[in-house]
C-alpha cells in the first residue's frame, strides 16, 4: 500500500507557474524562473512587482561605458576587415594577425582616432556564455593591438555576444559570425 501511495504522489501533476507568480532573474539563463511567495520570500530583492515600469534608464536602456561613444557611434566607420575566431576560441590565429597590424598602423598615424572593438559569437551556447566569449574575443584583440604598440586608452571593447547570430545556422554561417569588428571614430 505504501508503494502505491508513493507512486501516486510522485506521478501527480504539478501546477505550472503563471506569469503573475514568477519573474525572470536578471543575468540568469533563458527560462530561469524563481517563485515570488506571498510574503516576498528570500528572493524579494530580485523581483519587481508585476507590471512595474523600470525607471532610471534613458533611451533604450543601453548606455555606453565611455561618454565619448554617446553621439559619435552613429558616425563610425568600419574600414577594417573583421578578425575571425575558431569555435569557442578567443585566441588570434596567425592568418588574422596581419589585419591587426593594419589597425595598429592606422592608430599610430591617426592620433585622434578611437576604435571600438565589438566581439561577436555564433548561436551555440547560452546567451551569458556568448556575452562573456564576445568580451574575451574583443579583449584579446585589444591586447594584441597593445602588444603592437597601440594606445589602449583609445581602444574600447564591447561584447555583442550572440545578439546578431543566426539561430540554427549552418557551419559556414556560424564560422562567419565568430568575429571581432572595428568601429573607427575621429581622425579618419
Amino acid at each position: 500500500m505504501a508503494i502505491l501511495s508513493a507512486g501516486f504522489i510522485g506521478c501527480s501533476k504539478k501546477q505550472a507557474l503563471s506569469p503573475e507568480d514568477t519573474a525572470l532573474l536578471k543575468g540568469g539563463k533563458r527560462g530561469n524562473f524563481v517563485t515570488a511567495g506571498a510574503d516576498g520570500g528570500e528572493n524579494e530583492e530580485l523581483l519587481s512587482p508585476v507590471g512595474a515600469t523600470i525607471t532610471g534608464l534613458s533611451g533604450d536602456g543601453l548606455a555606453p561605458q565611455d561618454p565619448f561613444w554617446g553621439d559619435n557611434l552613429a558616425d563610425g566607420e568600419r574600414p577594417f576587415e573583421p578578425i575571425f575566431f575558431g569555435f569557442d576560441q578567443y585566441n588570434i590565429g596567425s592568418d588574422e594577425r596581419t589585419k591587426l597590424q593594419d589597425v595598429a598602423a592606422y592608430l599610430e598615424s591617426n592620433q585622434n582616432a578611437r576604435i571600438l572593438v565589438e566581439g561577436y559569437c555564433d548561436w551555440k551556447g547560452t546567451p551569458a556564455y556568448n556575452k562573456s566569449l564576445g568580451d574575451r574575443r574583443a579583449s584579446s584583440v585589444k591586447q594584441y593591438l597593445a602588444d603592437l604598440g597601440a594606445d589602449t586608452n583609445r581602444i574600447d571593447v564591447l561584447s555583442m555576444g550572440d545578439e546578431f547570430a543566426t539561430p540554427n545556422a549552418d557551419s559556414t554561417t556560424s564560422a562567419l559570425e565568430r568575429k571581432a569588428h572595428f568601429v573607427v571614430l575621429g581622425g579618419s
